[in-house]
């Protein structure tokens, strides 16, 4: 009889701790492939070689190159290369728009100690408005979606 009361509290405890996961992960943002600002993105890597006087000098390897068709902003990315993920939210990074005569982009800094290598797929979301932000549904609950861009192959960059 005890031992179906440990087995009954262990089921109860698997169960609350997998609620609890569940509803402090889970986003409700709706993920779409339409891409309304045309916006782009690719992981490049550069890795740093190292500092020469400053103590605790950190430097990310990979970064997140975005830029956009027409104005808009990043409020978060999702990037998995199928094995890791790295997700973050909460973000209002302005997009530079493509302009034909120079390359304007945005260089987001990931984090450190990341599984990837140069030629690696990563599958790229990020979190941006939607289109009908700025039509007559403003108020309405879902005013960004994340836009799936779909796989792209990590870079070299010098």
């Amino acid at each position: 009889m005890k031992i179906l009361h440990y087995f009954i509290i262990t089921i109860a405890c698997i169960v609350s701790v997998s609620m609890i996961w569940y509803f402090t992960s889970y986003d409700p943002t709706p993920v779409t492939k339409e891409n309304d600002f045309g916006i782009n993105a690719l992981v490049i890597h550069r890795p740093f070689l190292g500092c020469s006087v400053v103590e605790n000098c950190i430097h990310p390897d990979y970064y997140l190159k975005i830029n956009s068709n027409s104005s808009t902003f990043l409020t978060g990315y999702n990037i998995c290369d199928g094995n890791s993920c790295i997700k973050k939210d909460r973000l209002f990074i302005s997009l530079p728009v493509v302009d034909v005569l120079h390359s304007n982009y945005q260089e987001i800094p990931l984090p450190d100690n990341l599984p990837w290598k140069d030629g690696d797929f990563v599958n790229i979301k990020v979190k941006a408005p939607s289109g009908t932000m700025l039509g007559i549904s403003i108020s309405s609950r879902n005013a960004t979606v994340w836009i799936d861009l779909g796989m792209s192959e990590i870079v070299r960059s010098s």
